[in-house]
């Protein structure tokens, strides 16, 4: 297994990062999900994945935009 860690904007709050942590275990091939509350900047999210995985980015972002106003960045 290996992390790859994104940047999230609009992550501010513990429930924040609940729903996003909650929507991007759905996301297939994510094994596990920790997220970051950083004040004053973007938050961030560490993802677990097989080392062969290529994470799809558009799958990523979708899953944000169900969570709630949360992206990339």
């Amino acid at each position: 297994m290996i992390s790859t860690t994104f940047r999230i904007a609009g992550m501010t709050t513990a429930a924040d990062a609940r729903a996003v942590k909650d929507r991007l275990s759905a996301v297939p091939d994510i094994g596990a999900v920790a997220t970051e509350l950083v004040p004053g900047g973007d938050a961030l999210v560490i993802l677990k994945h097989k080392d062969d995985v290529v994470l799809d980015r558009a799958a990523l972002q979708a899953a944000l935009r169900d969570a709630g106003d949360y992206t990339l960045s």
